[in-house]
């Protein structure tokens, strides 16, 4: 079954629901994603190579913890720094060419968005506060779906 598809041909297959001890039962975990909820609205970047707004998210690089991608994705992505993840789950999807694998899903709140001064090797070209309903334009399909099953309490 098919939760969501994205314009890239990304689906999300499932959400499975387990404790952040038990990702290693998973093999390829391959990224991570760091959903900040700020007073009822969530932090998006707009990303200028994919042409779409997007929650942070990314690869988990060698050697690092899904926590710690998750974390450095938000830092860099965004900007705001959080270690208060709460692990929520694990995202099955596969991408275009059918490749599946597993992206860990963390989640946390902070009291105010931080500034976003954007550097020229920023992935994201700016951020916002997202209410979840207001039209914004194009926005990941898969990574929306991820924030409502996971993290939209």
């Amino acid at each position: 079954m098919v939760l969501a598809k994205n314009k890239s041909g990304w689906k999300l297959l499932e959400y499975i629901d387990i404790k952040e001890i038990d990702i290693n039962k998973y093999t390829n975990v391959t990224g991570a994603f760091a959903i900040l909820k700020i007073k009822d609205k969530y932090v998006l970047g707009y990303n200028n190579w994919r042409k779409q707004w997007e929650f942070p998210a990314g690869h988990i690089e060698e050697g690092e913890t899904p926590r710690c991608a998750a974390e450095r994705e938000l830092l860099e992505e965004t900007h705001q720094r959080n270690s208060n993840l709460i692990f929520k789950g694990l995202a099955k999807v596969s991408d275009a060419k059918g490749y599946i694998r597993y992206q860990a899903i963390f989640c946390c709140e902070q009291e105010e968005l931080y500034e976003f001064i954007k550097n020229d090797d920023d992935e994201m070209d700016k951020i916002l506060l997202w209410d979840m309903v207001e039209n914004i334009g194009y926005i990941d399909e898969v990574d929306l779906k991820i924030v409502q099953i996971s993290c939209n309490d």
